[in-house]
């Protein structure tokens, strides 16, 4: 009879795979106390757009600047393209696909999942070796939901919207003047 090896061994064989699996992971903030202490003092943004390859023709990435750019103007942010501190939107959008009928091809369908993320990037010291300095997102928030696809331009719009006024609130709790 062979003895029961217990959880030990299978943390040993699962434990190697997870964490190559979780040190893929990208770095990540979020709007919590300390994460908003890091805009403290940012007195200018530049911002970023980038649209998905798939949502491209559905989603107007200049409208999309001009409205993230008017929202920051409107809530006291100066917007400069020079700034090293920017706001980083990206805009994802997959298409669903059909379940197959036998014998058929997968077939599009008029809907997408649409993953919206904002990021606030400013460059940061390692404190273990102050000479070592990277860019990295210091605060973010991100958004996802399943839209059709006629309203993947006003959904983008709107999400990001939302996501904008969450940074304006986090970086005026901050730098209340």
């Amino acid at each position: 009879m062979s003895a029961w090896v217990g959880p030990s061994l299978a943390l040993r064989i699962a434990a190697p795979p997870l964490c190559l699996l979780l040190s893929l992971l990208p770095a990540s903030a979020s709007d919590d106390k300390i994460d908003r202490a890091t805009l403290k003092g940012v007195t200018t943004v530049c911002t970023v757009i980038e649209v998905s390859d798939q949502a491209k023709s559905a989603i107007n990435k200049d409208n999309l600047q001009a409205a993230i750019e008017g929202r920051l103007h409107r809530a006291g942010i100066l917007v400069d393209k020079n700034a090293t501190t920017c706001l980083y939107l990206s805009v994802r959008a997959l298409q669903a696909i059909g379940k197959p009928v036998i014998g058929k091809k997968e077939k599009a369908i008029p809907l997408y999942a649409l993953d919206v993320r904002l990021e606030f990037l400013q460059t940061v010291t390692l404190s273990r070796d102050p000479a070592t300095k990277t860019y990295a997102p210091t605060w973010s928030s991100a958004n996802m939901a399943t839209v059709p696809a006629a309203d993947l331009d006003s959904a983008a719009a709107d999400m990001a919207g939302g996501l904008l006024q969450l940074f304006a609130n986090a970086y005026k709790s901050v730098n209340p003047n």
